[in-house]
């Protein structure tokens, strides 16, 4: 009870802000939220370049005594599974007028904290990945924590990217029609690019539906397109649609222990209708216009990853679903440090 009396005591005595800098300017980026609603501006640092700022205190009455100014930087994991407990991987801390003393005027305090920022910033399912600047103004109970986000890039320029402009690519005639999404594109020209050299999957059921599905490559940066095409090979089903998502598996724990949780982030319908044999239908999924998209995160701390898979997937007329799914790598690169992908609420 008395901590709380002076903590609430503490709280009309001053206030707290906390503002981040940068050695080439302010970088700010959405926090990754699944609902709109939630979306606040944080700012942005690099996991290899110092966290600086200035902490601004401003006395709410005459005369503010304290026994030292505390700044400390905190980076934790909550893995909800451990009952939001949290597991903090990254500390570092400033005591400013150790011996105490008093103020009656704004008070001003640069930091610079340069520890080991191993993880990205990350708002799943069941796992979370947080850093903030907390500051305390010992003895009057006041204090404020100021969240911000780490990016973590990689260059990739032999990845396979597919470089900037416009690809054609090709349907043939056919009795059934094609619909694109927001984010999906449908050529209407024949393709040159050759897919011998990328990857394949395949949906198939005895001599019913044989179906393959090529696409250019594995490896994708945030804001590239996934440039592939449908062949319906075989076709004795009734298929009435045909979709490809894209799909987020998180992956909690390791060994007997794991457990995974998938969210579908985006669908693109590629086909309404029955197709018929030989038809081919290209692709272009832009990943830049998927909601809540990250980099792929690989046993973050031995305590949960994240992956990311295309899932193509064929519906009946009768209600019957055919589908494969196929992981793809995704990487933020140097130029994406304060990019998020759009938030919508989750399929």
């Amino acid at each position: 009870m008395f901590r709380n009396l002076l903590k609430k005591l503490g709280a009309e005595s001053c206030s707290i802000e906390v503002r981040f800098s940068s050695k080439d300017g302010p970088r700010k980026a959405p926090q990754a939220q699944s609902s709109p609603a939630q979306s606040t501006v944080l700012t942005v640092f690099r996991t290899d370049e110092p966290v600086t700022g200035t902490v601004r205190i401003v006395p709410k009455k005459e005369r503010v005594t304290h026994k030292g100014i505390s700044v400390e930087l905190i980076g934790y994991i909550v893995v909800r599974s451990d009952g939001e407990e949290k597991h903090v991987f990254a500390s570092q801390s400033k005591t400013f007028e150790e011996q105490g003393g008093e103020f009656s005027s704004v008070k001003t305090l640069d930091f610079s904290f340069n520890c080991d920022k191993p993880y990205e910033s990350y708002t799943g399912s069941n796992a979370i990945v947080s850093y903030l600047v907390r500051v305390s103004v010992l003895r009057t109970g006041v204090s404020h924590s100021q969240e911000f986000r780490v990016h973590r890039t990689m260059r990739c320029a032999s990845a396979g990217g597919v470089t900037a402009g416009t690809a054609t690519a090709s349907s043939a005639a056919s009795s059934s029609s094609s619909s694109s999404s927001p984010g999906c594109c449908l050529g209407t020209q024949r393709s040159t690019k050759d897919f011998s050299r990328g990857v394949c999957m395949e949906v198939g059921v005895d001599d019913l539906l044989h179906i393959e599905f090529k696409y250019d490559k594995k490896n994708f940066h945030l804001q590239e397109r996934v440039l592939g095409q449908v062949t319906f090979k075989v076709v004795a089903l009734d298929l009435q649609l045909g979709e490809i998502s894209i799909v987020r598996r998180e992956y909690v724990g390791v060994g007997d222990a794991q457990f995974f949780e998938s969210s579908t982030l985006q669908k693109f319908e590629i086909m309404d209708g029955t197709p018929i044999p030989g038809e081919v239908v290209p692709i272009q999924l832009f990943l830049g216009a998927v909601p809540g998209l990250t980099p792929t995160y690989e046993l973050v701390a031995e305590m949960f990853s994240v992956k990311y898979y295309l899932n193509l997937v064929f519906t009946t007329g009768d209600g019957k679903r055919y589908f494969k799914q196929q992981e793809i790598v995704v990487h933020r690169t140097s130029d994406q440090t304060n990019y998020v992908s759009p938030r919508t609420s989750i399929i």
